[in-house]
């Protein structure tokens, strides 16, 4: 059913493959590569290669397992519990870092991109909710 009109798991299907491809292998592998240059033009401090390739490569990972999730014929409720505890702590961090003035430094580029991944981790993190609340899953 993964691939006709009648699945019932389509916006979720879809939410969690842009999130796949947004945050976790764009941003992850930006993190992971780690181009100095690139960060520093939009403003983001680069902080040291370590703790930015480590992120990267779990960013990686999430995503990766997000667009194997995305396939399956049916969604299982502990991929949306994972979905939702991932993407809304990622959420928590960025707008806690932005609260706290770690993203002061950020260009009009930087901001775009940072509203961006926002905006993409907050929609994973809600839209599962409606189908965990139904019984899909369990």
């Amino acid at each position: 059913m993964a691939y006709t009109f009648v699945d019932h798991y389509r916006p979720i299907r879809t939410i969690l493959r842009v999130d796949a491809l947004v945050v976790g292998l764009g941003l992850g592998l930006v993190l992971f590569l780690h181009p100095v240059d690139l960060l520093v033009t939009l403003g983001f401090e680069p902080g040291t290669p370590l703790f930015s390739r480590l992120a990267g490569s779990a960013l990686v990972g999430l995503g990766l397992g997000q667009l194997l999730a995305a396939a399956e014929t049916e969604l299982r409720a502990g991929t949306l519990v994972a979905a939702i505890l991932s993407n809304g702590l990622l959420a928590a961090s960025l707008f806690i870092a932005y609260l706290s003035g770690g993203l002061s430094g950020l260009t009009a580029w930087g901001y775009l991109i940072l509203i961006l991944l926002f905006g993409v981790c907050l929609l994973s993190a809600v839209l599962p909710i409606p189908y965990l609340r139904q019984g899909i899953g369990i």
